[in-house]
């Protein structure tokens, strides 16, 4: 007479039936009363195990089949009613998210110093690293994997991370919002590389082959950069050039020959420079004391406000302090924003 056969607790048991080769079920639950002292259980060399025996604290277990009790310790406590509670998990997972960014990040173009926003999408795998602190996160008292329900929690904590992740992989590579779309896979793969670690530590998942696939800011963030950073260059070289001629300010012919040289290669620039010197003609007259045209009475050509009455005499465009814009010098308000101006 055959003696009886070992009970083998196996993966087959699971409930939702799912199969060895399911990747994207991330985790099946087997629970099953112990009815030997020698009954065994099996882990499929597709999986890893995280076993709980008799309600006490869980073990992480390699492919292979195993004896429930470890000791002889273990066999002398096992009574009636003593249950194994064994959670599968694939070694390699086929789990695909795809994602994006439901409110854009802001971000300040260092050029212009203008806010703008940016969205991004694109998709990436996962694999889980440490069974126990997946265990713990996503498994819990759960019974049965839901594929959707773990998309949501998941991506939902990698897109709550991503917007300072991103703003540090760009000011690090010191990229400006034109080079984005071109450097998406530097990126994304930069970004990837700073929150996998953050998600084995917190999930016990890591983040495998992140990609963004669409990368941008809107044509009218883009045309408000463009024109900011225009006007930022362009105030400053005409700074520079209203330096040059203060430097050559007692030398009267090299001043109207610095003058005709910039009318021949920016006219813009050199009438811009004729509307602060206040000459039509590019020839400055420092014999003439200037009056301010509210209290009449004289300043020297280099104040910006009368020191008599406090009235603004500067030529030389408002800077709005918001967006950068330079303005007429008798605006009160910004042009482009609104902004109050102190004239």
């Amino acid at each position: 007479m055959f003696g009886r056969k070992p009970q083998i607790i196996k993966f087959e048991q699971n409930h939702c039936h799912a199969s060895v080769n399911d990747n994207n079920v991330l985790f099946v639950r087997v629970k099953d009363e112990v009815q030997g002292k020698d009954t065994m259980f099996e882990v499929p060399f597709t999986h890893n195990a995280y076993v709980i025996k008799g309600g006490g604290d869980g073990r992480f277990y390699k492919s292979g089949t195993y004896e429930v009790f470890d000791d002889k310790k273990e066999i002398k406590n096992w009574k009636k009613g003593y249950s194994v509670d064994i959670v599968y998990m694939p070694k390699d997972t086929s789990v695909l998210i795809l994602w994006g960014t439901p409110e854009r990040v802001k971000y300040r173009d260092e050029a212009s110093n203008k806010v703008v926003s940016v969205g991004a999408r694109g998709q990436f795998g996962i694999t889980i690293t440490n069974p126990e602190q997946f265990f713990r996160k996503v498994v819990g008292v759960r019974t049965e994997f839901d594929l959707n329900d773990f998309k949501k929690r998941f991506t939902a904590a990698v897109i709550d991370e991503f917007a300072d992740c991103f703003l540090r992989v760009v000011r690090e590579e010191k990229l400006t919002y034109d080079q984005f779309d071109a450097n998406r896979k530097q990126i994304g793969k930069a970004v990837g590389k700073i929150l996998s670690p953050k998600f084995e530590q917190s999930w016990g998942i890591a983040l495998v082959d992140f990609i963004i696939e669409w990368l941008g800011i809107s044509e009218e963030d883009s045309s408000a950069v463009e024109d900011a950073a225009a006007e930022v260059q362009k105030q400053k070289k005409l700074k520079e050039y209203l330096a040059e001629l203060e430097r050559l300010d007692d030398k009267q012919w090299e001043r109207e020959k610095y003058l005709r040289q910039l009318e021949l290669q920016d006219r813009n620039a050199y009438y811009e420079v004729l509307k602060v010197v206040g000459n039509s003609e590019g020839r400055p007259k420092p014999q003439e004391e200037p009056k301010c045209p509210n209290c009449g009475l004289p300043y020297k050509p280099t104040d910006k406000f009368c020191p008599h009455c406090g009235k603004r005499v500067s030529k030389e465009p408002i800077i709005c302090p918001d967006c950068g814009k330079a303005n007429e010098s008798t605006a009160l308000f910004c042009a482009n924003c609104g902004k109050k101006l102190v004239n």
